[in-house]
């Protein structure tokens, strides 16, 4: 898919504006915003998307749209992976949104200059993936086994450390995302735009599922169970030196949504505090 340098320019520029201005409302926003304006902010957000698919599909025919849903599909996969590393990282921490948005910028940034520069060798990314994996498995261990500390900074017995863990999230979790955009539509101006795309509204989510969570009875047990999916699934990727496929990215976006249900049926058989 030829794509002229003027629309590289307007698309990518809007794009870049609209998370700026997203990250802007991040930073200034405190935690207790409304919650139905958030979940519109982020149906919004995907429709915009679909919208964005649909014109692809009119300009560049449905092999070309085809391949945006589907590297859009996994860099979402990945993102809503991040999601749960950040509420592991950050839901406890004094000004959790600021280190949100931080970890949300450096994603972008990053995403950026992975797709202008390109990603390293898949066996570099194997070992990343595997580290990951299991740095992720022992978090999940740690907050399985402490019901009173499921964020990784009161693990550590360092809050100070939320921002550092943040930025090298967002870091190696652009590095998964890109990758496996790039394997699936290999086209770099809808690999970025799918990457842009699946961070739109990512603080105004955090919020939306924190809120879920703290109304959920031995929630750790919960984001534990998603934080084994997420280190086993990022271990076996490193493993076989594969980029998610088609199948694990419907897998991962299912199994969280299964988990996502159970939870919100439970928030709401609960009697509030």
């Amino acid at each position: 898919m030829g794509v002229p340098a003027f629309l590289w320019v307007v698309t990518v520029g809007i794009l870049l504006a609209l998370v700026a201005r997203d990250l802007a409302a991040g930073w200034r926003t405190p935690p207790e915003s409304s919650l139905r304006g958030d979940a519109l902010a982020v149906g919004g957000y995907l429709l915009l998307a679909v919208l964005f698919g649909v014109a692809v599909l009119g300009l560049g025919g449905a092999s070309a749209a085809g391949a945006f849903f589907a590297g859009w599909a996994s860099s979402l996969a990945v993102t809503v992976d991040a999601l749960f590393v950040f509420l592991l990282i950050a839901s406890r921490v004094p000004g959790q949104h600021r280190i949100v948005t931080l970890g949300v910028g450096v994603a972008v940034l990053a995403r950026v200059a992975l797709v202008a520069f390109g990603v390293p060798a898949a066996s570099v990314i194997g070992w990343i993936s595997v580290l990951f994996g299991a740095g992720v498995l022992w978090s999940a261990w740690r907050v399985f086994r402490h019901d009173d500390a499921t964020t990784l900074p009161t693990v550590l017995g360092k809050p100070g450390a939320a921002r550092g863990a943040a930025v090298l999230a967002a870091v190696v979790l652009a590095l998964f995302s890109v990758s496996a955009t790039v394997a699936v539509t290999g086209v770099a101006y809808l690999v970025l735009c799918a990457n842009l795309f699946a961070l739109l509204g990512f603080h105004r989510l955090f919020r939306l599922t924190r809120s879920l969570v703290e109304r959920v009875p031995d929630a750790s047990v919960g984001l534990a169970v998603v934080l084994v999916f997420i280190g086993v699934k990022s271990v076996l990727t490193g493993v076989t030196a594969t980029a998610q496929d088609t199948q694990v990215t419907l897998l991962s976006l299912g199994m969280i949504a299964v988990v996502a249900a159970l939870s919100a049926i439970t928030a709401a058989r609960t009697p509030s505090r």
